[in-house]
């Protein structure tokens, strides 16, 4: 008869046997995590629609319906599309049966979008920077509608709604945000920022009504905010600028504190409101993720903010994107995209089941991931 102990001996070898097989199980199968011995490379994009019409999907954004709209311009703006370049168009997919519904082109005499916003009344708003213009299309009527920005070239970029129903966009090329009526469909103002140069990009709005927008040259990179008393202020994000700190797109967490992406850096920003003063970069932090591509070179352009507290983004030239936590404690995650060099831009939007949604820009794709 065998003793107690050798039984229990094995026993509890057994048990060491089983957890170490659960344990690398999980390690096999859990998403990629930056950590001080560097994260495994793993492909998680969860999948890839390729975009049936049009070109270089850049902006997205999610209607009433949970549908996702693509701005497909059908050029890369370098600083911006040739007049040549045939009009744009969106595509829209339709996430209950993974197809691409029928998708709306331009009519002739319009240009190229590259971002969308969404009014209450459903209707998709965009900016057009080749022709100098912003515009509007109307689902239930299938028609567009477009106005001349009264700047000149000002080269209007990207857009958001505020709680008032009113319009606001970035004028990339006049050093100026804009507000547009989106019910009289006439500009209330144009508001310049103290630099000539600043290059506003990316533009949203927080809970107070109060608008905030990236000042992207690499010279100036400053967080702006125009209050809903209409006050402008100005962010540092560091006491010198950088000249790979290009800040692009921006976005509010639920706690009311301001997340950008900043580009050639290759970083995330973050300003906590309640300790910031204007002039100075106090509230700012920055977050390094671990570069997965080497020789790639980085550039942070999308972002989004689910409800769960996770910012997620996404790097063009590493092909890659992850999420980290608004808390601004814990891990990164990071993942490659599926296809190779399908440098994932602007677009990135975050649906109401925390699925996140991705343009592909130059492997002309939408990427499904969670």
């Amino acid at each position: 008869m065998k003793s107690r102990k050798n039984v229990f001996c094995r026993f509890t070898t057994l048990a060491i046997l089983v957890v170490g097989i659960v344990i690398a199980s999980a390690m096999v199968s859990h998403p990629l995590q930056a950590s001080a011995k560097g994260p495994v490379k793993r492909a998680t994009t969860k999948k890839e629609y390729p975009v049936p019409a049009g070109t270089d999907p850049w902006g997205n954004a999610i209607d009433s319906k949970g549908n996702i709209w693509v701005a497909s311009p059908g050029c890369d703006p370098s600083p911006q599309c040739s007049p040549s370049t045939l009009p744009g168009r969106f595509n829209v997919f339709i996430p209950t049966t993974a197809t691409w519904a029928t998708g709306y082109p331009f009519p002739s005499g319009y240009a190229q979008p590259l971002f969308i916003a969404f009014d209450k009344g459903g209707q998709a708003w965009f900016a057009m920077p080749t022709d100098n213009s912003i515009g509007v299309f109307n689902p239930s009527t299938n028609t567009f509608q477009k106005w001349t920005v009264p700047t000149a070239s000002s080269g209007p970029w990207d857009v958001a709604i505020d709680h008032n129903g009113m319009l606001w966009f970035t004028e990339h090329y006049a050093n100026k945000i804009g507000e547009f009526n989106t019910t009289t469909h006439t500009f209330i103002k144009e508001v310049a920022t103290p630099s000539s140069t600043s290059q506003p990009y990316g533009i949203t709005v927080d809970a107070s009504n109060n608008v905030w927008f990236t000042e992207n040259n690499s010279s100036v990179a400053l967080i702006g905010e125009y209050t809903a008393l209409g006050q402008l202020k100005e962010y540092k994000i560091r006491t010198t600028p950088n000249s790979s700190l290009t800040p692009h797109l921006i976005a509010v967490d639920t706690a009311g504190n301001i997340w950008w992406t900043e580009g050639f850096a290759g970083m995330l920003g973050k300003l906590t409101v309640s300790k910031a003063v204007a002039g100075t970069n106090k509230g700012v932090k920055e977050y390094r993720y671990a570069q997965l591509c080497k020789g790639c070179g980085e550039h942070t352009s999308g972002i989004g903010i689910a409800s769960n507290g996770l910012v997620w983004f996404d790097d063009s030239l590493q092909s890659t994107y992850g999420s980290y936590p608004t808390s601004g404690t814990g891990s990164f995650k990071l993942f490659t995209t599926l296809s190779s060099s399908s440098h994932p831009h602007d677009g990135l939007v975050i649906d109401s089941l925390h699925h996140v949604w991705i343009d592909e820009e130059f492997g002309n794709k939408l990427a499904e991931a969670n």
